[in-house]
């Protein structure tokens, strides 16, 4: 599907969460952030550090557009956004000067992140011995935020939630709404 409209997995997997989030909320004008690895910059490729940057991609429903118009849309959104992913998240908001609410983010509350490429190989040091551990979290900095990895076989994911919000059942039943719309 993506190939045939010209898309990336990520401007395909962004449409099918922008469908479902305006489905699931009624607003037709929907916005979701993304991160981005923010290395653009030959000289920052050696920099060890911490260079992420977020972008928001909006997606407007109103017409009740069809697949190919959405994935046009998400298409244009997307390399728009990313045409301008050196400008800090913190100016965009600063700029935009939208209300703010200790409550939730103030551009958006939902995330989609996607990571490509194969799992990172486990770090090995002379006498020393690493195991992963399971990291649950506590809070979320957004309402919802699904994040996915494509290994290049499969598309596997997670998705934190804000629980005062969602319940389990609730997210499994949103994660196979996603499921169905894709495929």
């Amino acid at each position: 599907l993506s190939r045939r409209h010209g898309n990336t997995l990520f401007m395909t997997l962004m449409a099918g969460w922008a469908a479902l989030l305006s489905r699931l909320s009624g607003q037709t004008d929907i916005v979701v952030g993304t991160p981005v690895a923010n290395r653009q910059r030959q000289e920052t490729e050696s920099l060890i550090g911490f260079f992420v940057n977020t972008l928001a991609i909006r997606v407007q429903l109103d017409d009740e557009p069809s697949v190919t118009q959405l994935l046009e849309q998400v298409k244009a959104s997307t390399l728009g956004a990313f045409s301008h992913q050196e400008l800090p998240f913190e100016h965009v908001v600063e700029t935009l000067n939208p209300e703010r609410s200790l409550g939730h983010s103030p551009v958006f509350q939902s995330m989609l992140a996607l990571k490509n490429g194969d799992a990172e190989p486990a770090l090995q040091l002379p006498g020393l011995t690493l195991t992963a551990e399971d990291y649950e979290h506590r809070s979320t900095q957004f309402d919802l935020s699904l994040s996915l990895t494509d290994d290049g076989t499969d598309l596997t994911g997670s998705v934190e939630y804000a629980s005062d919000l969602f319940d389990d059942s609730t997210i499994a039943r949103f994660m196979s709404h996603f499921q169905t719309l894709l495929e």
